[in-house]
């Protein structure tokens, strides 16, 4: 009962996440949040964070460590 209601918490902070993301990356003015209130990395590579959609997160290193997340979020939608 009490892993579910942290999953639960977990799920909705992930997909606050996301939103907020999504929000940043398509306005401009806002895209430093990304950095700043999300707490994103620059990486060198052409990264934009968006893996479902990204070529490279079959080599990507950093998407081993988020996929289960993307397909939660993929899967429950």
């Amino acid at each position: 009962m009490e892993e579910d209601i942290e999953k639960e918490a977990l799920r909705k902070h992930f997909n606050e996440t996301v939103e907020k993301f999504e929000k940043y990356y398509n306005d401009p003015d806002q895209h430093h949040k990304i950095f700043t209130e999300l707490g994103f990395t620059y990486v060198d590579d052409g990264c934009d964070g968006f893996c479902p959609q990204c070529k490279q997160k079959q080599t990507c290193d950093l998407y081993d460590e988020f996929k289960d997340e993307w397909e939660a979020l993929y899967r429950n939608n």
